[in-house]
C-alpha cells in the first residue's frame, strides 16, 4: 500500500479522547436484521468453473473489502495507516520485546514492510526498538505509552465497527466459516 509509508502525526501523551467519553458508532441504531445467506445478492463473479474457484474469488473480495474498510477506519480515527495499526497490534498482543521477522510471520508481511511501518512508528514515538540481548544483528521491539494509547484508541474504534459488520453473521455461521478457512490454510501450507 503505498499510504503505508505516509508521515504518521504526532499524539502527545493524554491527547487521545477518554474511552468513557468517546463516540463510536452506535450499534443499536445501525443494527440490520440478519438475512439468510441464500437471500443474499450474489456479487458479480462471472462464470466461475467450480465451488473452488468461487471461495478464492469470496476471500479475495472480502479481503479486500476489509482492507479498504480498515484503512478508513484507522486513518480516520486514529490518524495512521490499517498496516501501521497492525504492526503496533501484533506487539501490544506479545509479552516483553518480539523480534521484527515474527512480526513480519504473524502478519504474512516482508520483512521490509514491516522494517518501513517500524521506522515510521518510532520516528513517531510509538514504537522502541534496541538490540536483541543474544544477537547485535537483531533487534527487538516494544511499545511506548504512547504506543499503547494509541493502539487502546484503534481498538474501541475496532471494537465498534466489528460489532456492526458482524451483527449479520450467525456464530454457527462464523464457526464453519473459521473451521473451513483453517482447513484451507493448513492445505495450502503443506504446499
Amino acid at each position: 500500500m503505498s499510504n503505508d509509508q505516509a508521515a504518521l502525526p504526532e499524539v502527545a501523551p493524554g491527547s487521545l479522547p477518554k474511552t468513557d467519553t468517546e463516540e463510536v458508532p452506535s450499534m443499536e441504531a445501525k443494527k440490520p436484521q440478519r438475512t439468510d445467506a441464500d437471500e443474499l445478492p450474489e456479487p458479480n463473479m462471472g462464470e466461475l468453473p467450480d465451488d473452488f474457484a468461487r471461495l478464492w474469488f469470496l476471500i479475495r473480495r472480502a479481503a479486500g473489502l476489509l482492507d479498504r474498510a480498515g484503512e478508513a477506519l484507522f486513518r480516520q480515527s486514529v490518524g495512521i495507516s490499517l498496516a501501521q495499526f497492525l504492526v503496533l497490534s501484533v506487539v501490544d498482543a506479545h509479552p516483553g520485546p518480539l523480534k521484527q521477522q515474527a512480526i513480519a510471520d504473524r502478519l504474512g508481511l516482508t520483512k521490509g514492510t514491516v522494517s518501513k511501518q517500524i521506522a515510521n512508528a518510532m520516528a513517531a514515538g510509538y514504537l522502541e526498538v534496541k538490540p536483541a540481548a543474544h544477537s547485535r544483528r537483531e533487534k527487538t521491539v516494544s511499545l511506548t505509552e504512547q504506543g499503547t494509547a494509541l493502539v487502546r484508541h484503534g481498538d474501541i474504534h475496532f471494537d465498534a465497527t466489528r460489532d456492526l459488520v458482524m451483527a449479520d453473521i450467525a456464530p454457527e455461521d462464523l464457526t464453519v466459516t473459521l473451521a473451513t478457512l483453517r482447513v484451507l490454510n493448513a492445505a495450502l501450507d503443506r504446499g
